[in-house]
């Protein structure tokens, strides 16, 4: 396991759908299968602070930043695009502000057939090209929720446990999407251990591209239990539909719509549902530490302007992002950031907050940012 140190403060899934504008209906791109080794930056100088934000370099395309409750540890994504290379998940110390990928050979395999039937097996673990993440307590468990595009689409389920320098993961099971027209891209996890998913696009539309652009109602979200299965949920709702999460309560409802460019509050006890348009492709959600807020991020280029530089292996794309603080109950809103790229880092999808700062995630670049939470 390699661990990238994050240089001293000095200062104030859309990767897969944008990899796939051209080959929609193709496999998901292969990732190395051999030991993670950490990406260089782009330049061997330009990891030094800029426009405001500090970098932790040497991680690849950390499309999701997720804390994990009573611990100072946070888990990121490593999602397929570009020509770094991927690691299956990445484990944040807020403390040291170090990254350490996660090593397959380290994941224990104790599949519950009972709380994830239908399974057909574990993952290359490996290969997991993970995109939305999630963390939950499932009866009594510490449940992380990795939706994984590796070798073809899964939502791939483990148990957390923290006794080590780095936490252990243990796979307990998998979800397969409802069926060949979903693209899972993130999920919110259920305190019985059922979720909810978005599926950003249909992979088998050749169309998908134009129909997100016009941000008219396109893409699903779907409900998932054990008993159950899958049921979609609020059809025609959503345009785009990117991140999701939940209240404390799992009552409330947000969705990012990437095509719509705004986000969606839906109550899930009376259906009664509004909206606030934020003028980007809302990318990912995520509650404040107090969980008072919520921070969306989203990219505020074009979607043609995102495929032509997804298009190609650059490490770096220099698409341009913002970060918005919203309330949960008026969606009322403030821009905290952007829209801007920070340094060579573009293609921002979300944050994550830590204390008085938050970290900044991006779907292509080398880099994670570290920048003040604006009071």
């Amino acid at each position: 396991m390699m661990r990238t140190a994050l240089a001293r403060w000095a200062g104030p899934s859309l990767c897969g759908l944008l990899i796939a504008a051209g080959c929609a209906a193709q496999p998901a791109p292969t990732a190395p299968t051999t030991p993670i080794a950490t990406t260089p930056a782009a330049t061997t100088t330009d990891c030094a602070p800029a426009d405001g934000a500090e970098f932790l370099c040497g991680v690849t395309n950390v499309e999701q930043l997720v804390s994990i409750d009573g611990t100072r540890w946070a888990v990121g994504s490593s999602a397929a695009g570009g020509s770094a290379k991927l690691a299956p998940l990445y484990f944040l110390n807020l403390d040291t502000r170090q990254a350490t990928a996660l090593d397959p050979a380290s994941v224990k395999p104790a599949e519950d057939k009972a709380a994830y039937p239908g399974c057909p097996g574990p993952a290359d673990f490996a290969n997991l090209q993970s995109l939305g993440i999630d963390y939950e307590k499932v009866n009594g468990r510490d449940v992380l929720t990795v939706i994984s595009h590796g070798g073809g689409f899964t939502i791939q389920l483990f148990e957390m446990s923290f006794t080590g320098s780095v936490p252990g993961l243990t796979w307990i099971g998998c979800v397969v999407p409802p069926d060949a027209h979903f693209w899972p891209d993130a999920a919110a996890t259920l305190p019985d251990g059922g979720m909810l998913v978005t599926s950003l696009f249909d992979p088998l539309d050749p169309g998908f591209a134009a129909a997100l652009e016009a941000g008219k109602p396109y893409g699903r979200l779907a409900e998932w239990h054990a008993t159950s299965g899958w049921k979609d949920v609020y059809p025609g709702t959503f345009s785009g539909p990117n991140g999701v999460i939940l209240s404390a309560d799992y009552q409330i409802l947000y969705v990012a719509n990437w095509g719509g460019k705004r986000v969606t509050r839906i109550d899930r006890r009376t259906g009664e549902t509004t909206n606030v348009d934020l003028g980007m492709l809302v990318d990912n959600l995520a509650w404040n530490q107090d969980h008072t807020k919520i921070l969306a991020g989203g990219q505020t280029d074009s979607i043609p302007q995102g495929f032509a530089c997804t298009a190609k292996p650059d490490v770096n794309c220099d698409i341009k992002f913002a970060l918005y603080e919203l309330d949960p109950m008026t969606l009322a809103n403030k821009s905290l950031l952007g829209p801007t790229v920070l340094g060579v880092m573009g293609s921002g999808t979300g944050a994550l907050q830590d204390g008085n700062t938050l970290w900044v995630t991006s779907y292509r670049s080398d880099r994670i940012a570290r920048i003040p939470y604006p009071s």
